[in-house]
C-alpha cells in the first residue's frame, strides 16, 4: 500500500467533499456520468492546490458514505477519475479545464486508487488527489 502522505513522492493537489454518493452509468436527466463529472468539477475547482513540475502518475484516495440503498463502492471512482482527465474534459465541452490534470485515465497516468466507504446517516463523497513527483520504488 502506497503512503500517499509522504511528500517526499507526492503532494496533494486536491482535497474536496461533497454532499452526495453515487456511481457511473445512470441514464435519468440530471444524473448522467456527464452531469456528475461536471459537478465533481464544480466542487473541485476551489479546492485546487498548486501542481508540481515534472509529475510522473497520479494517486486517488477517495471515501464515500452511503444512506439508505446501498452502492456499489466498485463503481464510485469511474465518473471521478473522469472528471480530472483532459481528453474526458475537452468531450464534455467542459468550463473547468484547469482541473485537467493528466491526459488519459490509463495506467500510465493514474496507478493508484484507494476507495472505501461505510453505510452512514448521509451522503458523501470525499475526494484527495496525490500526484507523484519521485518513484516510491526507485
Amino acid at each position: 500500500m502506497l503512503n500517499l502522505e509522504n511528500q517526499s513522492f507526492f503532494q496533494k493537489v486536491l482535497d474536496f467533499e461533497v454532499p452526495w454518493a453515487h456511481t457511473w452509468a445512470d441514464m435519468r436527466p440530471g444524473k448522467t456520468d456527464k452531469e456528475r463529472r461536471e459537478n465533481f468539477r464544480k466542487a473541485a475547482m476551489e479546492h485546487l492546490l498548486i501542481i508540481p513540475e515534472n509529475i510522473l502518475w497520479w494517486a486517488f484516495e477517495i471515501k464515500v458514505n452511503k444512506f439508505g440503498k446501498l452502492l456499489d463502492v466498485d463503481n464510485v471512482p469511474k465518473p471521478i477519475i473522469d472528471s480530472f482527465c483532459i481528453r474526458q474534459l475537452e468531450k464534455d465541452g467542459s468550463e473547468y479545464k484547469a482541473l485537467g490534470l493528466y491526459p488519459d485515465d490509463t495506467l500510465n497516468w493514474v496507478r493508484s486508487v484507494s476507495v472505501y466507504g461505510e453505510p452512514a446517516s448521509f451522503d458523501s463523497t470525499r475526494v484527495q488527489i496525490f500526484a507523484c513527483y519521485r518513484e516510491p520504488n526507485a
